[in-house]
């Protein structure tokens, strides 16, 4: 009798070293498994929909993206340049769009600890009311505004920050591609000691 607790015992605690394992590394390594690439932009088409499964919904739980249905909002994100590195406080970007199929947007950049970055710059995200939903954009990113108009602050950003296109009652026609999201450039890094 003995010999079979701890027989159910052990089948017990293996089980459960299984499964939090397996929990563990779809939230810290499989996240890149549930999302679709275009170009250097990530998006998770479960996001909000009522086919996400369990490991997608806690992926979403666990990046804080309180997600609408894909009928009300599309969301893309992008956290690395155009050479794959990390994006970085110390450097200066330049993200570049066309007009997007959709009835309004708005890219917002988000720290490296997944808050908005801790500064009063007042510019930690850009929409198409205030740059154009009719025209090609560019919007600047970088510690300090310059001479640009339209500006993301990445101070106190830190290394690791990221940015999130939010796409709102996208048309019929929207179809995400290399070609229809903005494209992000490296300008300039601060010299690293």
């Amino acid at each position: 009798m003995l010999r079979r607790v701890l027989a159910w015992a052990a089948v017990v605690l293996v089980g459960a070293v299984l499964g939090v394992a397996s929990a563990w590394a779809t939230l810290n390594l499989g996240a890149s498994a549930f999302a679709e690439k275009y170009g250097a932009w990530s998006h998770n088409r479960a996001a909000g929909s009522e086919a996400a499964g369990p490991y997608t919904r806690a992926i979403i739980a666990r990046e804080g993206l309180l997600a609408l249905s894909a009928r009300e909002a599309v969301y893309f994100s992008l956290d690395r340049d155009e050479d794959g590195r990390p994006l970085d406080e110390s450097c200066v970007y330049e993200l570049n769009g066309l007009p997007l199929s959709a009835r309004w947007w708005s890219v917002t950049l988000y720290a490296d600890d997944g808050f908005l970055a801790e500064n009063r710059d007042n510019a930690a995200s850009v929409d198409a009311s205030r740059v154009g939903n009719d025209r090609p954009w560019s919007v600047r990113i970088a510690p300090v505004q310059g001479d640009t108009a339209n500006w993301l602050s990445s101070r106190g950003a830190h290394r690791g920050f990221s940015l999130m296109l939010r796409v709102y009652n996208p048309h019929q026609d929207f179809q995400p591609s290399e070609e229809t999201l903005p494209v992000l450039t490296t300008v300039s890094c601060a010299e690293r000691h």
